[in-house]
């Protein structure tokens, strides 16, 4: 029998039994759950609790005493340090896994139910994949330099980091030279963030700035941008005023399978990997079994990113949209793709939609939905009343989804087939899609 380890307040050995929807280690101490960061199944680790409450405690891996077999060594050097990954010590295909498990579980825990068929997750290359970003910027006086990178974990602290691993390498293999631009600003002292958008053919950053650009500032991120192949636009407020520093660039990506090129500005919500979303894009298409006499409807359709590829395949489709801006973009990329038979309307899909045209005495016989975090209840219990019988959901949110799926059975649809998809590699974060048919 080992020795009884002596701990420091706050310092615990535990064993860990499951995963988290989150990625953390789960334990149990004195009828409390210990949720524990870097840990996997099967291990035991030295923990230090960084969180206290009544039911539960949060802690971070000080030490990995028994390893688990899937555990790898990540290949980011401030990984743990860093919030933008959370699962670099597990390898991508133990990833997916994990998140299959947790659509499974919240299917079985909110829905009561399970898929007739599991589709085969997607994945797509793990690591460079990301082109919408966030970046901290912060000058640190104490030791003269710019820190530009993602923000440490549970903290507004910039990262101290060259590079990143994720980020697509147009950019992320070039952090030390952006700190090094902004460095060199008057205004150094008043950057708080950079937002990132990186098109197929451009890298557009936005530069917020609390204190007015002067003429040697413009010079300065003129020649960075050469050095880097970037574009600068610039943000002195709110969203509003965003412009370019020069001359604006037509960001673009392709959907080639569907002979589609979207065109979006750098702060449109766009899906951070694009690869990814091709082969998501053909997946909702191939599960919605399209027709030239159907007539769909997509929900929260933002660029049109699914309803420009199945206009290519049916009678009719109608975008719904709450940002207006993005309905404007959307019915911009369908003029220019030579599409007629596509329309778009904006509409708060959360509030009454049943005096809009689109929806009054309107049939459609399948749909599709991608809606943010908090899911589609609203809209989900109108779609009987839209005759849907077939439907396909995109969900980032798997309990969401869950909740959801509830509701649609009770409302005579049945969950046929779901899967994961892996949009954000190297993170806890959960891509799904469900197909569910209604009963005749």
């Amino acid at each position: 029998m080992s020795r009884r380890r002596k701990f420091k307040a706050k310092i615990y050995e535990i064993e860990i039994e499951s995963l988290s929807h989150e990625g953390r280690g789960i334990s149990h101490i004195d009828n409390k759950v210990i949720f524990t960061r870097g840990a996997l199944p099967g291990e035991k680790v030295v923990a230090s609790r960084t969180l206290s409450r009544a039911k539960y405690e949060e802690a971070d891996v000080v030490e990995v005493i028994d390893s688990s077999k899937d555990r790898i060594e990540p290949k980011c050097s401030v990984y743990g340090i860093c919030g933008g990954c959370s699962f670099q010590h597990l390898s991508s295909h133990n990833q997916i896994n994990a998140k299959n498990d947790w659509l499974q579980s919240a299917f079985l825990g909110q829905a009561k139910v399970q898929p007739k068929e599991w589709l085969e997750p997607i994945q797509v290359e793990s690591w460079g994949y990301r082109r919408k970003a966030r970046l901290g910027v912060r000058y640190v006086a104490k030791k003269e330099k710019v820190l530009v990178g993602f923000r440490e974990r549970k903290s507004s602290f910039v990262t101290v980091m060259s590079r990143c691993e994720v980020l697509h390498p147009s950019l992320g293999d070039h952090l030390e030279v952006l700190s090094e631009c902004i460095q060199s600003l008057s205004i150094k002292e008043h950057v708080p963030q950079i937002e990132v958008a990186i098109a197929e053919q451009d890298t557009i950053l936005i530069l917020r700035h609390l204190q007015p650009l002067n003429d040697n500032d413009e010079k300065v991120l003129d020649q960075y941008a050469q050095k880097l192949s970037i574009t600068w636009y610039l943000q002195s407020g709110g969203l509003e005023t965003i412009k370019p520093l020069n001359d604006s660039a037509l960001l673009t990506y392709t959907i080639p399978n569907h002979s589609i090129e979207m065109t979006f500005l750098p702060n449109d919500f766009t899906q951070v990997n694009f690869e990814l979303n091709k082969k998501m894009i053909d997946l909702a298409l191939d599960l919605l079994q399209l027709n030239e006499s159907d007539d769909v409807i997509d929900l929260f359709c933002g660029l049109g990113n699914f309803t420009l590829p199945i206009s290519r395949y049916v009678n009719s489709v109608v975008g719904i949209e709450g940002d207006k801006g993005l309905v404007e973009r959307a019915k911009e990329n369908a003029k220019a793709n030579d599409i007629a038979n596509a329309s778009f309307y904006k509409a708060d899909l959360f509030e009454d939609v049943s005096g809009f045209e689109w929806f009054r005495g309107k049939k459609y016989n399948k749909a599709l939905i991608d809606p943010a975090r908090t899911g589609a209840i609203e809209i989900v219990e109108l779609l009987p009343k839209l005759k849907v019988e077939r439907l396909v959901y995109v969900s980032c949110n798997p309990a969401t989804l869950a909740r959801d799926t509830a509701k649609l059975i009770d409302l005579g649809f049945s969950l046929e087939s779901a899967g994961v998809m892996d949009m954000f590699p190297q993170t806890a974060h959960v891509e799904s899609i469900a197909l569910f048919i209604r009963k005749k």
